[in-house]
């Protein structure tokens, strides 16, 4: 049993009610249409048509079965289209977010996100291409701090091979790597990583998935 249901179901207002919009207008305007077309063609028909017979209201009906599924048709391929457009602001977005994603998971931290106008998931846009740049200061800063310790490494094996590691030597050696590793304290602290076992709970994500 899932033990993250989902809580909260109008996460994005604003995104959502634009889309039930849409989708209330679409059933609307069918539904407006296929009464339009059953008016125009059946009823105004019978009021037309003076001595009804059950013959005669039997060929109408033949007649509006026909015309309606020419429409029906129509109304078919015109949501389909629209369908098309409007998701399109949507499923170009994630499409671009999976692609650049794929990028920075292989290694390039250059990428950014740039969505056409009238493109829906802005907010997301902007998510994104913030994780990208906190992700390129973090290696950018892990690798001053390799340069540092590679530096310091260098020195130690001078010293060593020149027989010149004073008790002053080994000092200075001590705090510069120190430093060093504080230094990389500091960049690694910004990660969150759960190892406390497969079983733990998750801390606060949790949340986010009962959204």
């Amino acid at each position: 049993m899932n033990k993250h249901r989902r809580r909260t179901y109008l996460i994005k207002t604003g995104l959502q009610l634009r889309y039930m919009g849409i989708i209330i207008s679409t059933m609307l305007l069918v539904a407006f249409g296929v009464g339009w077309v059953i008016y125009h063609t059946s009823w105004s028909r019978i009021a037309n048509t003076p001595d009804l017979t059950l013959d005669k209201l039997s060929d109408i009906f033949d007649t509006v079965n026909g015309i309606l599924m020419h429409w029906i048709v129509v109304f078919i391929l015109a949501i389909a289209i629209l369908s098309i457009f409007v998701s399109h602001k949507i499923a170009g977005p994630v499409y671009r977010l999976e692609e650049t994603s794929k990028l920075i998971a292989s290694g390039d931290l250059t990428q950014q996100i740039q969505l056409r106008q009238g493109d829906e998931l802005r907010d997301l846009q902007e998510a994104f291409n913030q994780m990208s740049e906190s992700l390129r200061k973090m290696v950018g800063k892990d690798r001053e701090v390799i340069d540092k310790l590679v530096a310091t490494t260098n020195r130690l094996r001078d010293k060593i091979d020149k027989k010149n590691l004073g008790s002053d030597s080994i000092e200075e050696l001590t705090r510069d790597l120190h430093v060093v590793i504080e230094e990389l304290r500091l960049v690694t602290s910004g990660f969150k990583i759960d190892d406390s076992g497969d079983d733990a709970e998750p801390d606060k994500p949790v949340a986010a998935a009962e959204v």
